[in-house]
This record gives C-alpha cells, structure tokens and sequence, in this order.
C-alpha cells in the first residue's frame, strides 16, 4: 500500500543536511538507521552498566535468581535493576527486528 505524506521544508533541509542525500527517501531512509543504531549503542550501554555491576550477564542474573543466590535478591534495587534489565534486553529485540526492516 503507498502512501502520500507531506514532510515539511524544514525537515527536508534538515535531512539533506544530515545526510548529505538530496533524495528525501534516501535521506530518510538514512536517518532512521543512524537513530536505530544509537538507539542500539545506548541500549548495549545500559545492559553493559547492568553487567558489570552483577558481574554477569542478564541469563546469568535471571538463573542465580532462581536458586536465589543474589545478594538482597528481594531488595527493591535489586527487583528494579531485574525489571529494567529486562527491559532493555526485549527492547534490544524489538529494535533488531526493526533493524532488518531497514536494510
């Protein structure tokens, strides 16, 4: 299905400007895999934060709570880290998946 969408001039010069690709679609196109991948970056950069403070990876994290052999595995911290933890990594997921859209 195509369909018609007005970007405003503003947004084509500053595309263009960016990206160096006078061709709106491409420009675009462009943008969006540059924000993908920072996404990604920033994403790889909380996990890692996660990682070196636990001392292992979230698999890791996720099965020693299990046999509850984290320290203060029940403070709220600990929780909090888990279910953000978790969080990035499915949203790692998700924005691969949107990666392969825009190959």
């Amino acid at each position: 299905m195509l369909t018609t969408t007005t970007i405003p001039k503003v947004a084509l010069r500053t595309l263009t400007e960016l990206t160096g690709e006078p061709r709106p679609d491409i420009a675009l196109l462009i943008t969006l895999r540059d924000a993908v991948e920072h996404r990604l970056e920033k994403i790889d950069a909380a996990i890692r934060a996660y990682e070196q403070k636990y001392g292992m990876s979230f698999e890791q994290f996720q099965n020693r709570g299990q046999t509850e052999s984290i320290p203060q595995q029940f403070s709220y911290e600990v929780e909090r880290d888990y279910l953000e933890w978790d969080g990035l990594i499915s949203r790692k997921r998700k924005i691969e998946g949107i990666r392969q859209w825009l190959i």
